[in-house]
């Protein structure tokens, strides 16, 4: 086999291995991540009802818990979420698979999926917990998303699997209370229940009345 035949082998190997770790990750539920060291966690839990169109933001430490409202007409008129910090980097998508076509943090009628479905799905996400992870892992998740602008694309999917693995990481849950929908299938509004579970280490506000838990408790 040529050294260029081989290489693509090797390419689409590693993409192969993405793509199947990524529906594992989907039957499956994540995994909370603490340190040896850490063995309690943290929890917070709060609700939020929205009308079509508006948005909610909540400060729950060094990032901000968000529900944006879509833009335009919006499809069925639900919203995205994520946990945001400063600069506006969300610490959920690099760390929750599959990395393309995945409606996890869309509370919508995105991918084929109505809005009935796409409300009553229950969200069970891993978070990065600081800036230092987030942009040592982003650079790995290019890599993995474009493997053919990586210096190593033979090894992209592997280096990103692992450094997925291994990083410590909160754990997010956001269940869908209620929900009103139009005739026509268009969200009019819903409330939401979110809670949030991290290592110690990590320090929610206060006003949030963070409670101790046993990380195990997580996933």
């Amino acid at each position: 086999m040529s050294s260029h035949r081989l290489r693509n082998s090797k390419w689409a190997m590693s993409v192969s291995v993405l793509v199947i770790t990524a529906l594992i990750d989907l039957s499956g539920r994540p995994r909370l991540h603490s340190g040896p060291s850490d063995p309690k966690c943290s929890a917070v839990s709060f609700t939020s009802r929205l009308d079509a169109g508006k948005s909610y933001v909540r400060k729950v430490g060094n990032l901000e818990f968000r529900i944006t409202a879509a833009q335009g007409n919006g499809l069925c008129h639900g919203w995205t979420f994520s946990l945001e910090d400063k600069s506006g980097n969300d610490f959920v998508y690099p760390v929750n698979m599959p990395l393309r076509f995945n409606p996890s943090e869309m509370l919508d009628c995105s991918y084929g999926l109505t809005a009935r479905q796409g409300l009553e799905m229950k969200r069970r996400m891993r978070f990065i917990l600081t800036e230092q992870d987030y942009l040592r892992l982003v650079p790995l998740m290019r890599d993995a998303l474009r493997p053919g602008d990586s210096p190593d694309p033979d090894h992209a999917a592997e280096r990103y699997l692992k450094a997925i693995d291994a990083v410590p990481t909160g754990f997010l849950r956001l269940d869908t209370l209620h929900f009103e929908l139009s005739s026509a299938g268009l969200i009019r509004s819903a409330t939401f229940r979110v809670e949030l579970i991290a290592p110690s280490s990590f320090h929610f506000d206060p006003p949030l009345k963070p409670r101790s838990i046993a990380c195990s408790s997580g996933p």
